[in-house]
């Protein structure tokens, strides 16, 4: 399955179990690749047994991942659709929000708290609204 999200206007003609249903565009609005290497980076940081401001490091990890994320859509899995790539750009902050160690409060909340709501409601409703 090919990561770039089809829609009618992507192919001339189209037979109809071509275009993206809801549940394709759901699942490739996630940016499931880099939401597992900032897991796994994360575990690393967090887990190690050494001396050093581990707060400063995640922060640094999720800024390269931020920019990592879109080079990797567009380079590695052919997404060519800016609109594509900036949602599962936003996702990719909703998701370390819940999985946490980066952010810790945003508006006098728990980031895992705040970002769990956010990232529900968004995850749902995103593919809604883009379409291709």
């Amino acid at each position: 399955m090919a990561r770039e999200i089809k829609s009618a206007t992507d192919i001339p003609v189209a037979p109809p179990t071509s275009i993206n249903d809801y549940k394709d565009r759901l699942v490739k609005l996630i940016p499931s690749e880099i939401i597992t290497a900032y897991i796994t980076l994360k575990g690393l940081i967090c887990g190690a047994d050494v001396s050093g401001n581990r707060q400063l490091l995640l922060w640094i990890v999720f800024g390269i991942l931020v920019i990592l994320n879109p080079l990797y859509l567009f380079y590695v899995t052919k997404v060519k659709k800016a609109e594509q790539i900036l949602f599962s750009s936003f996702a990719f902050v909703l998701w370390v929000m819940v999985i946490g160690g980066t952010f810790t409060h945003i508006l006098g909340f728990p980031s895992e708290w705040l970002g769990s709501i956010l990232l529900v409601i968004y995850t749902l409703l995103i593919p809604f609204v883009y379409k291709g």
